[in-house]
C-alpha cells in the first residue's frame, strides 16, 4: 500500500514499511515483527535493492524460500550468501533454520523469517515500480544536494 504526502512517500505491507523523505533523500526501513527501523542514505538503499534483486535470481534460494524444496531437508551446514554493492549490505541464509540474515555496514544485522524476507522483497519491488518513487530517486541521484552524491561520483 502506497501513501504519498508533500514530504514523504511510503510503502507498507504486513512485514515492513519503506519511507522516502522527499526533502532529504533519506530512507527508513521499518521491520514490523523485529520492531527495528533502519535509516539509509541513497547509496545504502540502492545496495539493498540490488541485493534483493540478486537474491531473487538465485534459483536454489528461491526454491527454498518458496518451499518448492523443503528447507528442513537441506544440509545443516548449507549457507547461501549474497553481497550487495561494495558489501554495504549482505544476506546470508541458513535454509535448515528458515532464516535470512541481512547485515548492513552500519553495524546492524536483522534476522528475518522467510515470510519477512519475501515481504521485504515485495515491498522493494512495489516501490521500484512506482513512477513517483523512481522520479524522487532520480532527483537525488543527479542532484548536487543529494545526501551521498559526492560518494557516488567517486565510484
Amino acid at each position: 500500500m502506497k501513501t504519498s504526502t508533500a514530504y514523504q512517500i511510503s510503502f507498507a505491507n504486513p512485514f515492513a514499511d519503506l519511507y522516502l523523505d522527499k526533502e532529504n533523500g533519506e530512507f527508513a526501513l521499518d521491520f514490523r515483527r523485529q520492531e527495528i527501523t533502519i535509516y539509509l542514505n541513497h547509496t545504502q538503499y540502492q545496495a539493498l535493492v540490488l541485493l534483493v534483486q540478486q537474491s531473487m535470481e538465485d534459483t536454489n534460494f528461491l526454491e527454498l524460500l518458496n518451499w518448492q524444496q523443503d528447507p528442513l531437508q537441506s544440509e545443516e551446514n548449507l549457507l547461501i550468501e549474497v553481497c550487495g554493492l561494495e558489501h554495504i549490505v549482505c544476506m546470508s541464509c541458513t535454509p535448515a533454520c528458515e532464516r535470512v540474515k541481512l547485515t548492513f555496514d552500519i553495524g546492524v544485522a536483522v534476522d528475518l523469517s522467510f515470510a519477512d524476507y519475501q515481504g521485504l522483497s515485495q515491498l522493494i519491488k512495489e516501490a521500484q515500480a512506482d513512477l513517483e518513487w523512481r522520479r524522487e530517486l532520480l532527483k537525488w541521484n543527479i542532484s548536487d544536494n543529494g545526501s551521498d552524491f559526492a560518494m557516488g561520483a567517486q565510484d
